[in-house]
């Protein structure tokens, strides 16, 4: 894949532009408690940008539709630095500015993740080209969420949150430059959009209930993030509270390098199934709570189905896109994870991190998914008749 034109800058270049998504949440917490700022007013700031992010994916995709990537990417990613900017020179003394700042910063990030999915369809030369492209793509924006706090924590601790906030900027134009001036970015346009009314591209019954099932297996892992927390303080081992996520992520690194090695002969709704029924199932066996190390090694298996989960979820939603609308899509898709992310948080905690929580959003995901198979089937019917 990385061999073929073009295709190693755009994920590189989506990969260095989406790592301020990973940064700004631990940057911003860090800034305020580094000005004598409490936890909660830091967690506030932090949250209000995860949902501006949520909101404006899909608001940029739209756009990118409509008019091109080139403008969404590259205004967007300067506004987004612009905001960090303020809110480095401002500090926590004006909460109103702040809180804004932070805001416009998630509303502007620039739809790197929906704009590449896009483009893979333009730059790859066959199906088995594309998989591999979407595995590779699913499989490495992990990097996103493990390199991002890593480096947030590092240059605060060298240099100050005043310089990780000027970093988290700058680190977001350099990979919205490399992909706005790429070829293929900069050629594409849009293809003849459906009325979709205001609805855009959630007119689709059956993006819509690809979105929720998204939802539910993001509500999953938010919830991880608080159960190896509460695994780590059971267990006397604080390490455990990072190396949980980390495991995951690593496991959905090699699924979905497994995944991309070999032909799969069932459609994409079954492979999408089949994932999510592996990811819902292997759940269940941390709830044994068996120690830090089998615990570590049990939370690599729903990586390995995840990263699958993913992929086969990217090519659903190509068939399941109303026409002109496929990077409004992808936008939809990434809020959905956020938005389940943060749903998983906010329900683990009143379980006091139970790990039944992630094992039964996962489960939740599954009816859902079988019903979009479904649709998908009677979809491919209707076409070859």
């Amino acid at each position: 894949m990385l061999r073929l034109p073009h295709c190693a800058r755009l994920l590189g270049g989506t990969l260095v532009g989406r790592i301020p998504l990973g940064m700004a949440p631990v940057v911003l917490l860090l800034a305020v408690r580094e000005r004598g700022g409490s936890y909660t007013l830091g967690a506030a700031l932090a949250g209000a940008f995860g949902i501006a992010v949520a909101v404006g994916q899909p608001l940029l995709g739209r756009l990118a539709d409509r008019i091109g990537q080139t403008v969404p990417i590259v205004v967007g990613a300067l506004l987004s630095a612009v905001a960090f900017v303020v809110i480095a020179v401002t500090g926590t003394g004006n909460m109103p500015v702040v809180l804004t700042a932070a805001v416009v910063a998630g509303v502007a990030a620039p739809p790197l993740e929906a704009a590449l999915r896009a483009l893979w369809t333009q730059v790859v030369p066959s199906p088995s080209h594309l998989r591999a492209a979407y595995s590779l793509d699913s499989g490495s924006q992990e990097l996103v969420y493990v390199a991002g706090p890593l480096l947030a924590t590092a240059v605060t601790a060298a240099a100050g949150s005043t310089a990780a906030l000027l970093a988290t900027g700058i680190i977001g134009l350099t990979g919205a430059a490399a992909v706005a001036t790429s070829l293929p970015s900069r050629a594409w346009r849009p293809t003849v959009r459906s009325r979709g009314g205001v609805l855009g591209a959630l007119g689709s019954a059956g993006l819509r209930l690809l979105l929720l099932a998204l939802i539910a297996v993001g509500a999953s892992l938010g919830a991880l993030n608080v159960a190896a927390l509460a695994a780590a303080e059971r267990s006397g081992a604080a390490w455990l509270s990072g190396a949980l996520p980390a495991a995951l992520s690593i496991g959905a690194l090699i699924g979905s390098a497994l995944y991309a090695a070999r032909p799969w002969q069932a459609g994409p709704g079954t492979q999408l199934v089949i994932a999510g029924a592996g990811f819902a199932a292997s759940w269940w066996p941390l709830c044994l709570d068996a120690g830090p190390c089998i615990s570590l090694a049990l939370a690599v298996v729903p990586g390995v189905f995840f990263g699958p989960l993913l992929t086969s979820a990217y090519q659903c939603l190509d068939l399941l896109a109303r026409p002109g609308m496929v990077t409004e899509s992808f936008g939809w898709l990434v809020s959905a994870f956020g938005i389940g992310t943060a749903l998983g948080t906010a329900a683990a905690g009143p379980w006091h991190g139970s790990w039944a929580v992630p094992s039964l959003a996962a489960a939740v995901a599954l009816p859902l998914l079988q019903v979009v198979r479904r649709r998908l089937g009677r979809s491919a019917s209707r076409r070859m008749s």
